[in-house]
C-alpha cells in the first residue's frame, strides 16, 4: 500500500537559519533562530550597547556594535554556517509612512553590505510589541508604552492597537517623573489610556510608577494600571511578528511565560502561489529564501529599500465537515506525540484527507488506526523522563594557620601558599566638623595706684602680677619704681609714696572689669609694704567660646582617610592582578604621605579637611593554589558515602599579620558542602521501567534526599506514569538544597 503523505518520512530535512536584528535607542540585539518544517527555535542571542546612542553612533561604531552582537549570537550555529537572511526591528522614529527614512535606509544598506547580510524585511518594534500583546490579550490594546533605557525614556501612545505618537527624553529626577513630563508634550486626546506598559528596564519599576503622583493636567480617568513586561519581550515580539509572516510557528518553550502565543498559520498550500513565498507574502511584501533586491515586479521596492512586515493576519485552515470529526479525535490522541517526533505534519495529513471524495471516506478508518498504532509505538520509543533529586547537604568546615610566602612555592604539607606583594597609591581627601573649643575675646585694662609704705624703694618689672581678692590676676604693662617713705621721728606717721601704672588682666571676660576702689596685692609683697588700688573702673573685658581645630580632629582625619580610600585601592589592585589572582581582604600595611590640613591646630574653623596620599601594601595569591590547598585540607576524614561539592567552596582569610618583609601569617577558614555519592548510571539502570511511586520510594531511601520530582516528555494524561524502559531516555538532575 503506497501512502503518499508519508513516502518521504525518513528524508532528512535541513534547517534554515535567520537573523533578527533589533535596533534600540542604546543597544543592538541579534537573535538567531532555526527553522525546521515550519517551526522556529531560538538558538542564540546577544546584545551590545552603543557608547551613547544609536543615533549619535559613528558609522564605524554602528558597524562594530552590530558585528559584535551578530558574531557572538552566531557562536551557537553549526560549523561553517552563517546567517545572511535578516529581519530588522527598528524604532518608530526611523520610519515614515511604512518606509524606512532615507538616512537610516542608507545606514542599514551599508551595514548589510559590510556584514554580508541579506535584508528580507523590517518591523517597527513598538508595532510588534502592540501586536504580540494583542495576541496574548485577545483584543487591540490602548496603552502608554514606556521604553526605559539607561539614560533615556521613549514614550509611545497606542490606541486600539495603532501607534498614535512617540516622543523621547533624557531621564530627569526619576523615570516616572520623566514619563509624566513627556506626556504633557503629547497632542493629548480628551482621555489618556489608564494603562502604562514598561519594557526594557533592568529591574521591576512597577512600584516606583505606582507610588508616583501624576500631574492633574494629564487626562487619566483613574490611576493608570502599571504593567512591567518580561526581559526580552521586544526581541520576542519582533521574532514572533516575522515568524508569523514567514509561515513559521515559534515554539512555546522559546517564549517567556507571559508572552507565549498560540499563533494560527496558513494551512492550505493551494493558497500559496509559490514555494518560495511565506504565508501572506503577496499581502505583506515579505519573501522567504529570496533576495528582495533581485526580485522583479510588485516585489521590487525602490533601490536599497527593505520591505516592511505589517501586522500579522490569521488564515483559518480549510477542512471538510467529514474530516473535522475524525480530525478532532486524531488530534486529541496524537498531537503531543506528533510534535515530539517532528517528522509528520498533521496539518498536511488533514489537508490530504480533505481532498478524498466522500465515497472513499471509509478508507480513513484503517488509516487512522494504523497511524494511532504507529504513534503509540513511537511514544514508548521516544518517551523521555527527567528525575530531579534535591539533596540536603552537610557543611564541612576546616581552619588552618598558614603562611603566605613571597619566596617559597605552594606546599600544602608545609601549610605554605605562594604569595606576591602588590602596592598601590591613592590620592584623596576627607573632611569632618571641627570639635575643638577655645575662648576668644579682649582682656580688661585699667590704671592703678601702687602705694609703698616701707622705707625701702621698690622697683617692679613689667609683667609683675597684681591679684584681686577673688583671685583674678593682672600684670603691669611697663616697669615702675616707687620711692621709699621719707625718714621721720618716732612721733611722725608720714604718708606712703605712690606711683600710677597701667595693668592688663591675665584672663578674658567681663569678670575682670572691676569697679573703682578695688584693692590688689602686689606679687610677693605684704600689704604693709605694697598695695594697689584702682581709682577708675577697669573696662574692655569680653569673652566668647569658638570652635577650633583640635589635635584629636587631626588624628581622626589621618585615621579616616586610609579607610575611605581602601575600597578604591582594592578595586585598583584587583583589576591590576587579573582574574586568576585573589587579593587578601586586609592590607598588610598602609601609610599616609603628602598630607595637608586646610587649617592649623587652634585655628577657628567649622570644618577641617585633610588631603593626602595613602600607600597600601597588599598580598595576592593564585586561585588554583587555594583550590589545591583546600582539597588537601578538606578531603581528610570524608566518609566514603559522601563527596565534596567543589562548586560551592567558600574561603575566608583571618588574623592577617606580617611576619617579615617576605612572609605573612594568617588563618584560613574553608567551608564546603558534603553531598551523597550517587551513581547516575546505576540509578538509571535500577529505575528504568518503574512506576513513579516505586521510583520515588527507592529514591527517598537514599541519604540526604529532601525532594524528588519526576517528569515525562511528552506527558500524555491518559497513559500510565511510568519511567521509560530505556535507560538512555532517563536523565537525572541532582540539585543541592540551599
Amino acid at each position: 500500500m503506497n501512502l503518499p503523505f508519508i513516502k518521504n518520512f525518513n528524508k532528512k530535512i535541513l534547517p534554515s537559519y535567520f537573523l533578527v536584528l533589533i535596533l534600540r535607542d542604546e543597544k543592538a540585539q541579534a537573535v538567531i533562530f532555526e527553522e525546521i518544517e515550519g517551526k522556529a527555535k531560538i538558538i542564540g542571542r546577544k546584545e551590545e550597547y552603543f557608547s551613547s546612542s544609536i543615533d549619535e553612533a559613528s558609522s564605524d561604531e554602528f558597524l562594530e556594535v552590530l558585528d559584535k552582537a551578530i558574531s557572538q549570537a552566531e557562536s551557537s550555529l553549526p560549523e561553517n554556517i552563517q546567517t545572511q537572511k535578516t529581519i530588522f526591528g527598528v524604532k518608530e522614529s526611523w520610519t515614515d509612512k511604512d518606509q524606512i527614512k532615507k538616512e537610516y535606509l542608507a545606514k542599514l544598506k551599508k551595514a548589510s553590505e559590510e556584514l554580508g547580510l541579506t535584508p528580507i524585511g523590517f518591523l517597527v518594534i513598538s508595532q510588534a510589541i502592540s501586536h504580540l500583546l494583542q495576541k496574548e490579550e485577545g483584543a487591540p490594546i490602548s496603552a502608554i508604552l514606556a521604553e526605559v533605557n539607561r539614560k533615556t525614556v521613549t514614550i509611545t501612545l497606542i490606541r486600539a492597537g495603532k501607534i498614535i505618537e512617540t516622543k523621547s527624553s533624557e531621564i530627569h529626577e526619576s523615570i516616572p517623573f520623566t514619563v509624566d513630563t513627556v506626556l504633557k508634550h503629547f497632542n493629548i486626546p480628551e482621555i489618556l489610556p489608564s494603562r502604562i506598559i514598561i519594557f526594557n528596564g533592568k529591574e521591576d519599576l512597577t512600584q516606583e510608577f505606582i507610588s508616583h503622583t501624576w500631574s492633574k493636567s494629564l487626562p487619566f480617568l483613574h490611576l493608570p494600571q502599571i504593567t512591567n513586561l518580561p526581559s526580552g519581550f521586544d526581541a520576542n515580539s519582533v521574532l514572533v511578528g516575522a515568524a508569523v509572516q514567514m509561515g513559521f510557528e515559534v515554539l512555546a518553550e522559546e517564549m517567556p511565560q507571559k508572552s507565549r502565543l498560540n499563533e494560527k498559520h496558513i494551512e492550505n498550500p493551494d493558497e500559496i502561489s509559490s514555494e518560495n513565498k511565506t504565508a501572506g507574502s503577496d499581502a505583506f511584501g515579505f519573501l522567504r529564501n529570496i533576495d528582495v533586491a533581485k526580485m522583479p515586479g510588485e516585489f521590487q521596492e525602490k533601490e536599497g529599500d527593505i520591505p516592511q512586515i505589517p501586522q500579522a493576519q490569521e488564515v483559518s485552515p480549510t477542512t471538510t465537515p467529514y474530516i473535522k470529526k475524525a480530525a478532532s479525535i486524531l488530534i486529541a490522541i496524537t498531537n503531543a506525540t506528533l510534535m515530539l517526533v517532528g517528522k509528520i505534519n498533521i496539518k498536511k495529513i488533514l489537508l490530504f484527507f480533505s481532498k478524498i471524495p466522500k465515497g472513499k471516506i471509509t478508507i480513513l478508518v484503517p488509516l487512522i488506526l494504523f497511524v494511532i498504532t504507529a504513534l503509540i509505538a513511537s511514544y514508548f520509543v521516544f518517551l523521555k523522563g527527567t528525575i530531579e533529586i534535591t539533596v540536603g547537604p552537610k557543611i564541612i568546615e576546616r581552619n588552618k594557620n598558614i603562611l603566605f610566602s613571597a619566596t617559597d612555592k605552594t606546599d600544602s604539607s608545609k601549610n605554605i601558599i605562594k604569595g606576591e606583594f602588590v602596592f598601590v597609591s591613592e590620592d584623596g581627601s576627607v573632611s569632618i566638623a571641627a570639635t575643638g573649643k577655645k575662648d576668644v575675646g579682649v582682656n580688661a585694662k585699667g590704671s592703678i595706684t601702687i602705694y609703698n609704705g616701707s622705707d625701702i624703694s621698690r622697683t617692679l618689672a613689667q609683667g609683675t602680677i597684681l591679684r584681686a581678692s577673688n583671685g583674678l590676676e593682672f600684670t603691669l604693662d611697663s616697669p615702675i619704681n616707687i620711692k621709699a617713705v621719707a625718714s621721720h621721728s618716732a612721733n611722725e606717721n608720714p604718708p606712703p609714696e605712690k606711683t600710677t601704672a597701667n595693668v592688663t588682666a591675665n584672663q578674658l571676660g567681663k569678670e575682670s572689669n572691676f569697679p573703682s576702689g578695688t584693692k590688689f596685692s602686689v606679687s610677693s609683697f605684704s600689704a604693709s609694704d605694697l598695695i594697689a588700688i584702682n581709682g577708675d573702673p577697669f573696662s574692655g573685658g569680653t569673652k566668647k567660646e569658638v570652635t577650633v581645630v583640635s589635635k584629636n580632629d587631626s588624628a581622626k582625619l589621618e585615621e579616616d582617610l586610609p579607610k575611605q580610600l581602601e575600597n578604591k585601592a582594592k578595586e585598583t589592585l584587583k583589576n591590576r592582578i587579573g582574574q586568576n589572582k585573589i587579593l587578601l581582604p586586609n592590607f598588610i600595611s598602609k601609610s599616609l604621605s603628602k598630607k595637608s590640613l586646610n587649617a592649623r591646630i587652634g585655628d577657628e574653623v567649622n570644618q577641617i579637611t585633610l588631603t593626602g596620599t595613602v600607600e597600601y601594601q597588599g598580598l595576592s595569591y593564585d586561585k588554583n593554589d587555594l583550590i589545591v590547598f583546600s582539597k588537601s585540607l578538606l578531603e581528610k576524614n570524608v566518609p566514603k558515602t559522601q563527596e565534596i561539592n567543589y562548586n560551592n567552596i567558600k574561603t575566608s582569610v583571618l588574623d592577617i599579620k606580617s611576619k617579615n618583609d617576605e612572609e605573612v601569617e594568617a588563618n584560613i577558614n574553608i567551608k564546603a558542602l558534603l553531598v551523597p555519592k550517587i551513581s547516575e548510571s546505576k540509578l538509571t539502570k535500577d529505575l528504568q521501567g518503574k512506576s513513579f511511586k516505586n521510583a520515588e520510594d527507592a529514591l527517598y531511601k537514599l541519604p540526604q534526599v529532601a525532594n524528588v520530582t519526576i517528569k515525562l516528555s511528552p506527558n500524555l494524561p491518559f497513559l500510565p506514569k511510568t519511567l521509560p524502559s530505556r535507560g538512555s531516555n532517563i536523565k537525572i538532575l541532582i540539585k543541592i538544597n540551599g
